[in-house]
């Protein structure tokens, strides 16, 4: 991702406060350790042209898995899910700009500075919210490519798969590289099981005779709050949906395949260790179904799902 020109005046959340983006900082010795525990969530908030707001999709269940990230890391949130929330709404009240859509990243860290190996159980964590502006792939037609990376996914016997903390997306970057190696674009972790589980930051869906299937928890999957949204709405529409076990086999033969994810959003895949998917071109009728429905809910354009969205007016703050 190419970061975009920062803007005049931007400001970042910090522990409770706006500040300057510049002031923003911690002393080099405080990174090292107190990365390894640190959790984060990337949220998407869309504008709306028809509303005239930015609509921030499912902040307060971002922010409870965040919390609940730092306390399984036995880190010490200072702040709850809601109060994270309206953080981040009044974030985006600063930031937010008409026709433009913004990434948050919430994160949080051990405070202070630390020189121990491993950071004590308790400590304090520290939480910011960044943003960024960011350009929406949702009906832009881009496909990818994935290949089974040589790199297993991350067992969750060591470390806890819902556990969304830097340390565990090391996997996924050694994943990516591997996969890119080879010419595709994404990996694909299979587990010990050879066991299909996840892409790098993105969940996996495969479309077997117009059922959406998806890996179940076991497999050793982040419990994905966009996967959770698109198999509501696809129920939603008439969308048979499964979780289940997924030999890496079944990709290769599946009718369609996609990937899910705040970022990813819903991101068509056109082949799998150069297995054509569909036509190996572009994405099947199911896919775009699904993409259609998220794009609508995430612009507010769906009346039915109005709690998912935190609306905020640009410039409001």
């Amino acid at each position: 991702m190419t970061m975009p020109a920062e803007r005049p005046g931007r400001v970042i959340w910090r522990d409770g406060e706006f500040i300057p983006w510049d002031d923003a900082v911690v002393h080099v010795n405080a990174v090292g350790h107190a990365s390894v525990s640190a959790a984060f969530e990337g949220v998407h908030a869309y504008w709306s042209p028809t509303r005239r707001q930015l609509l921030g999709f499912r902040l307060r269940d971002h922010m409870r898995r965040l919390v609940d990230s730092l306390r399984l890391g036995s880190l010490r949130p200072s702040f709850d899910a809601d109060e994270l929330t309206a953080a981040a709404a009044g974030l985006l009240a600063r930031v937010g700009a008409p026709g433009r859509d913004v990434y948050l990243r919430p994160w949080g860290f051990a405070a202070g500075l630390h020189r121990e190996q491993m950071v004590p159980a308790g400590t304090r964590a520290e939480v910011v919210i960044d943003s960024w502006d960011f350009t929406s792939k949702l009906g832009q037609g881009q496909t990818c490519a994935l290949a089974v990376s040589s790199w297993p996914r991350l067992n969750s016997s060591a470390s806890p798969a819902g556990l969304k903390v830097f340390s565990n997306y090391h996997n996924g970057r050694l994943g990516t590289i591997d996969a890119r190696s080879r010419g595709a674009d994404w990996p694909v972790f299979v587990n010990a099981n050879g066991e299909v589980t996840e892409s790098s930051g993105a969940c996996i869906v495969m479309v077997v005779d117009g059922t959406l299937c998806t890996p179940d928890p076991g497999s050793g999957i982040l419990d994905s709050i966009t996967r959770r949204s698109v198999f509501e709405l696809a129920a939603e529409a008439g969308i048979p949906t499964r979780t289940r076990r997924i030999e890496r086999t079944e990709l290769y033969l599946a009718d369609e395949v996609f990937l899910l994810g705040t970022a990813a959003e819903v991101l068509p895949v056109v082949s799998v260790d150069g297995f054509a998917i569909g036509d190996g071109a572009q994405a099947g009728p199911v896919t775009r179904k699904v993409e259609s429905l998220y794009h609508q809910a995430v612009r507010g354009a769906l009346s039915t799902h109005e709690a998912w969205l935190t609306a905020v007016e640009p410039g409001s703050a």
